[in-house]
């Protein structure tokens, strides 16, 4: 004999359900559901996906969450401000000149013996095309120098090959005494600088050198 279940289910015992453990003859209670199966919890949820578009910058592949691209390390975030990579400045050979001069007051300085200041000597350009031009009273035993200080009335004091001007990676200059008989200093430097030593220059940079010569090196476009 089977008792009726208030929850439609045959139970062969007469107090409880043997199905689902209502009690037999009161109101129907309800069994706690099972945990769902993994196919219910994706049919519940179904999965997003998020198409997210390739490195700006490089074209490799993105993920949505990534924050940096892992092809190039490009900032995705800083892509998404608006502002856009500033690209490195690229060295720009005519950028720069050597203005020549006769500096009285360097002469008088340095006091020279047995040489006189020649006042009737003009300033002279020279562009800083290449990625080294060498400064020197010529033509030298190697070759004639890019900046040749041997014109009428030039420098006696200048060696044959003084010094050397090296462009460097940001398309500035960089002066190297190639051991010079007098030595070079720059600027207002009571000493010289060492032989066969870089020494980066500034804009505006004056290098002293011989018994009167002073080279002013600048860039062309920052003066009007």
């Amino acid at each position: 004999m089977t008792a009726p279940c208030p929850n439609g289910h045959h139970s062969a015992t007469t107090d409880y359900c043997d199905q689902c453990g209502a009690k037999l003859g009161g109101s129907a209670v309800q069994a706690p559901p099972g945990p769902a199966q993994a196919t219910e919890l994706l049919q519940a949820r179904p999965l997003v996906t998020v198409a997210a578009e390739p490195c700006p910058r490089c074209g490799a592949a993105r993920v949505a969450e990534d924050r940096f691209c892992e092809g190039c390390g490009d900032n995705f975030a800083a892509d998404a401000s608006g502002s856009p990579p500033t690209p490195p400045a690229d060295p720009t050979p005519g950028d720069w000149e050597a203005l020549v001069t006769v500096d009285r007051q360097y002469f008088e300085r340095v006091s020279p013996a047995g040489i006189d200041f020649p006042d009737d000597a003009r300033e002279r350009r020279f562009a800083l095309d290449k990625h080294e031009l060498r400064i020197g009273r010529g033509p030298s035993p190697d070759a004639q120098p890019e900046i040749d200080l041997a014109a009428a009335g030039g420098d006696p004091a200048v060696s044959r090959l003084h010094a050397v001007l090296v462009r460097q990676d940001d398309g500035s200059y960089a002066l190297v005494d190639r051991g010079s008989t007098n030595g070079t200093s720059i600027n207002e430097e009571p000493t010289s600088i060492a032989a066969d030593v870089a020494v980066p220059l500034a804009d505006g940079d004056r290098v002293h050198i011989g018994a009167w010569t002073t080279i002013t090196v600048q860039r062309t476009g920052a003066r009007p």
